[in-house]
């Protein structure tokens, strides 16, 4: 067997820039794969980071007429509720630092951050302090205070907000990064948030409604019973809640996450096609071979080799040029996905078990292409392999 190997690597050294152009047509194929492959680990990684950042893994409850604190109350007694957050947005100008910008102004309870996810930059979040008191108090996002004063930590500078129906100074007690939760992405357009106690913002505003409740579940919990225990408690309320609207944002999740799997295995077997493509050039080059060797054939079977011994030899040539390809290309493309993705601020991320499958893939891809060469050389007749003058 040693022998086998070792006579299909010095036929390969022979004709050496041959050689080394097939394996680099593999090696660029099967980098190919391991790109798409990294990009869409990395991508779905990076999605399912920001999906969670925005909280999109429980309920979101509305009401056409609107929802009341009552109805807030009934919903955090469910079993299936884990925490549940009033949400209330309205429109402003705000007054901070040297100009007026457009922000929207959230208002929210304590322990928001168990709801929908507020990555603190500076100071703290709003405390059951500030929600009891009716506190002028406010976390404002860092785009906010980037551009008001130039710097992230603006905590005790002051702030007002301009509604329609009144005003209010407040003072900063939290910085938040930009765009750390789903209320930032929805309200892309107005991209300031400003974050204030609900109880502050009913007061200033004059509107005692809430527009949503935000819920996370339990774990456990299915989402379709908790969405109808969560009607029926809301029903059986007495509270005025008009038309429901429940929507199911773990199922949202969910299928975000089968769109970007299928997308990155539609990609993924775009580039298997080019392995496939430089399978023709292992075809072409153990032809070659075996049209270069026929003399060399000939004497091998004269001299006693039988026709498995040549079927193994060329196979084993062709696995050479295959395993060399696929090594060089997952090189290079694992350094690409590490360079691409420490530049763009990313994680790394190359699942191995996909890794094996394509070093397979490509092995299997260069015995079959290589199959009819071997097939070939094994079949040749000895004379007739001797009389060949080449």
């Amino acid at each position: 067997m040693k022998g086998i190997w070792r006579s299909a690597w010095l036929s390969l050294q022979r004709k050496r820039l041959r050689t080394a152009l097939t394996v680099a047509s593999i090696a660029i194929g099967t980098a190919m794969v391991v790109l798409v492959i990294g990009v869409g680990a990395v991508g779905t990684r990076a999605v399912n980071a920001e999906l969670e950042s925005m909280g999109i893994d429980g309920l979101s409850v509305s009401s056409s007429s609107g929802l009341t604190l009552p109805c807030l109350s009934v919903l955090r007694q469910l079993p299936e509720v884990s925490a549940a957050m009033p949400l209330s947005l309205q429109f402003g100008v705000s007054r901070f630092g040297q100009g007026d910008y457009n922000v929207v102004s959230c208002g929210i309870d304590a322990g928001a951050d168990q709801v929908i996810s507020l990555e603190l930059l500076h100071g703290r979040l709003l405390n059951r302090g500030d929600v009891a008191g009716e506190k002028a108090v406010c976390v404002i996002d860092a785009a906010l205070a980037l551009e008001a004063f130039g710097r992230e930590n603006v905590v005790g500078k002051p702030l007002s907000i301009h509604y329609e129906t009144g005003h209010q100074t407040f003072t900063v007690v939290g910085v938040t990064a930009t765009g750390s939760s789903l209320l930032q992405n929805v309200t892309a357009m107005i991209p300031y948030m400003v974050y204030i106690p609900y109880s502050t913002q009913r007061m200033v505003t004059g509107y005692q409604t809430i527009d949503q409740i935000a819920i996370r579940l339990t774990d456990g919990a299915v989402s379709q019973k908790a969405e109808r225990s969560i009607r029926q408690a809301l029903r059986r309320s007495g509270e005025d809640v008009g038309t429901l609207l429940t929507e199911d944002l773990a199922a949202q999740r969910e299928r975000l996450d089968t769109m970007v799997r299928i997308l990155s295995l539609s990609l993924t077997a775009i580039g298997g096609v080019s392995l496939l493509v430089s399978g023709f050039g292992i075809l072409t080059v153990m032809l070659s071979s075996v049209h270069e060797r026929t003399r060399e054939i000939g004497i091998k079977k004269a001299i006693g080799a039988t026709r498995g011994r040549i079927l193994a030899e060329f196979l084993a040539g062709a696995l050479l040029i295959s395993a060399m390809g696929a090594l060089c290309g997952m090189v290079l493309g694992g350094a690409g996905v590490l360079v691409g993705s420490l530049l763009l601020g990313y994680t790394p991320t190359l699942p191995l078990g996909r890794l094996v499958l394509v070093f397979v893939f490509t092995l299997v891809s260069g015995a079959l292409f290589g199959a009819y060469p071997a097939y070939q050389a094994a079949g040749l007749r000895p004379v007739e392999a001797l009389r060949y003058e080449g």
